[in-house]
């Protein structure tokens, strides 16, 4: 496989974590809403998005953000097609 397609298909992963993350969030569970405010103490003002459900997976991966998570599976590319 090549690493383009591999990364995506990495990415690909931790979007759909998200969106099931977002959709138990949704549906209240607990296991989800513990791990969102585990790395959000402040959340719960409102209602959570796609971009909370993002955020707390980038960062149960070690990552800063979903921008960061993004941008080392792009330079991952990088270097494995160098």
């Amino acid at each position: 496989m090549k690493a383009t397609a591999r990364s995506q298909r990495d990415i690909d992963q931790f979007e759909k974590e998200a969106r099931n993350l977002l959709h138990d969030l949704r549906r209240r569970e607990a296991t989800a809403i513990r791990r969102y405010f585990s790395f959000d103490p402040q959340a719960g003002n409102s209602q959570p998005g796609l971009a909370d459900a993002r955020y707390v997976v980038a960062r149960r991966h070690g990552f800063r953000g979903w921008r960061e998570l993004k941008e080392r599976g792009v330079s991952r590319n990088r270097v494995a097609a160098a």
